[in-house]
């Protein structure tokens, strides 16, 4: 029977069951795939991004780290890149036939920018990167208790707004830093979105990331939009894209 475009998935991390949406472009032929991260706690998912993919010929998945919308387990900055690596685990694990392996791509925003990066710094498996928003240097942020309580932690599970300024003050090293790990992805692509008025992530930290990656490399900067590119959606996938 045909595929109807779209299946929901559920993928096995650390004993963690993550949920998420497969979109899949017509036919089943294999093709090129992306894995788009959402940010922290995801308010926006980028929905429109997976549609307009599958129209132009590509599959994507949409997931949720754990202790985000469903997903098991408490919520935990660190886990990040393990879980968006058990995706790839799934994708390259002969279940989605009409996934093209030798073509798997990364797409976060803010902190699933954050998360891309890192991730595929350490996992060949991903043949090129792009980010919008993305947070590159975590210890320039000073988010504490007060900001967690307010905007990440109401949506998600088992994480306090204390436990979330631990968390974060934890991931300020070099090893959580994508600036720190960005040139371990070349000769793969990285494509880096910003927009300039970004008053949640400065936007020094993408052009600091852009210096640091190794070619080939590009970055490009929107003029007026904010941190969600919520005006600028169709900018942002025409970037993309």
């Amino acid at each position: 029977m045909p595929h109807q475009g779209q299946t929901g998935i559920v993928v096995e991390s650390e004993g963690y069951r993550l949920l998420g949406s497969l979109f899949l472009a017509p036919d089943d032929s294999s093709k090129p795939t992306a894995v788009i991260l959402h940010g922290m706690p995801g308010i926006e998912q980028n929905v429109d991004l997976a549609h307009a993919l599958r129209s132009n010929g590509w599959n994507s998945v949409i997931f949720h780290p754990r202790g985000s919308w469903g997903s098991e387990g408490a919520y935990w900055l660190k886990s990040h890149p393990g879980d968006t690596r058990a995706v790839l685990d799934a994708l390259s694990s002969g279940m989605y036939p009409q996934v093209d392996l030798a073509r798997l791509v990364l797409i976060g925003h803010s902190m699933g920018g954050w998360a891309a990066i890192l991730t595929a710094a350490q996992d060949e498996r991903v043949r090129g990167v792009a980010v919008y928003g993305a947070v590159c240097i975590p210890g320039e942020l000073p988010w504490g208790r007060d900001i967690g309580e307010e905007e990440f932690t109401p949506w998600l599970t088992g994480i306090t707004p204390e436990m979330f300024e631990d968390q974060w003050k934890l991931i300020g090293v070099d090893a959580y830093t994508p600036v720190k790990q960005v040139s371990k992805i070349a000769p793969r692509p990285v494509l880096i979105l910003h927009a300039e008025p970004d008053d949640v992530v400065p936007v020094s930290q993408a052009q600091a990331l852009y210096e640091h990656a190794g070619e080939p490399q590009r970055i490009i900067l929107h003029p007026d939009a904010n941190h969600s590119f919520t005006w600028h959606r169709a900018w942002l996938i025409e970037h993309l894209l």
